[in-house]
């Protein structure tokens, strides 16, 4: 039988249109493809959750970060020695330190009970933001409260140090997200020194609290701190985010590594049984290697790119 459509025998006669159809016009394909958001793009952390208030539960947040922590630990190669965790009754601290840097009784209270990590073993809160080492001689602790906004030449002496109720959760190098918590508002910020202003972290019509100094840390978005910390967490359980396999990793692997990403997670699941029956030493055994596996084979395959669906 003929597939020619104008054959009475045809096995695809042709098909009516209504009288009043006009076909589409023809559409100009666009000059550039469009982008879809990854785990480090802004536009997929704004999230309404996060713009919830809840009164500020200490417990709460030390729960949250400690939890965040040793999961870190347990897929890292920084071990439980490498992290120094606040004794019975909190890490100590200098009164008359924290009296010179005029830290409220919250904040004093949040930094005692927080993990203090070291330079030789960083262990990371969030993208490549390094937890501080407090528990040292007061050094870090003054670092701590150093506003990332703090202009030397350009701003006033007083406006060196975050607020008083705010807490330094964790930094880093200059192109490294900084972790600002308010006590105060159960709020954090997360906070770029690479921006031209917060506006181009924030969403859309976020007003400034200091919008003569656009630069200011608390310009940034304040994001419910539980749900910012818990979201992280769950990050990591999931694997969406993975501690770096190395000493020498300065960052989580996420979406934006995602041949990566997929490959230590299918290890860590498939052969170690993350997360519910994770065979840790086996892991800690592995790890280097695994590790290194991959990153060789990412080389040897041209380091192919994995596209995401959202």
């Amino acid at each position: 039988m003929s597939t020619d459509h104008r054959s009475p025998n045809s096995l695809f006669p042709p098909v009516s249109q209504p009288s009043q159809y006009k076909p589409p016009q023809k559409r100009d394909l666009p000059t550039e493809i469009p982008h879809i958001p990854d785990g480090n793009n802004p536009s997929t952390e704004w999230l309404p959750i996060y713009n919830k208030r809840t009164p500020y539960i200490e417990a709460e947040i030390v729960y949250l970060i400690h939890e965040i922590v040793r999961n870190y630990i347990r897929l890292s190669a920084v071990s439980e020695d490498g992290v120094t965790w606040p004794p019975e009754g909190g890490h100590h601290l200098d009164e008359a330190l924290c009296n010179e840097l005029n830290i409220s009784d919250a904040a004093k209270s949040l930094i005692r009970l927080l993990p203090s990590g070291s330079s030789i073993f960083p262990v990371l809160l969030y993208q490549s933001s390094q937890i501080f080492e407090i528990s040292d001689d007061g050094f870090s602790l003054r670092a701590s409260r150093e506003s990332p906004s703090f202009d030397e030449e350009k701003d006033p002496p007083a406006e060196r140090y975050i607020l008083p109720y705010d807490v330094q959760l964790s930094a880093g190098d200059p192109e490294t997200p900084v972790i600002i918590l308010d006590t105060r508002e159960n709020t954090i910020r997360v906070v770029s020194t690479m921006d031209d202003g917060a506006d181009d972290s924030n969403p859309p019509n976020v007003p400034l609290e200091r919008p003569d100094n656009p630069y200011y840390y608390r310009n940034y978005w304040p994001r419910h701190a539980p749900s910012f910390l818990r979201i992280q967490l769950n990050r990591i359980k999931a694997l969406d985010v993975i501690p770096p396999g190395g000493y020498s990793a300065l960052s989580y692997i996420d979406f934006a590594d995602e041949w990566m990403r997929r490959k230590i997670k299918h290890s860590l699941e498939g052969t170690y049984g993350w997360p519910d029956n994770f065979n840790q030493e086996a892991w800690d055994e592995d790890r280097d290697r695994i590790w290194e596996e991959a990153e060789e084979e990412y080389e040897r395959l041209g380091q192919p790119k994995v596209l995401r669906f959202l």
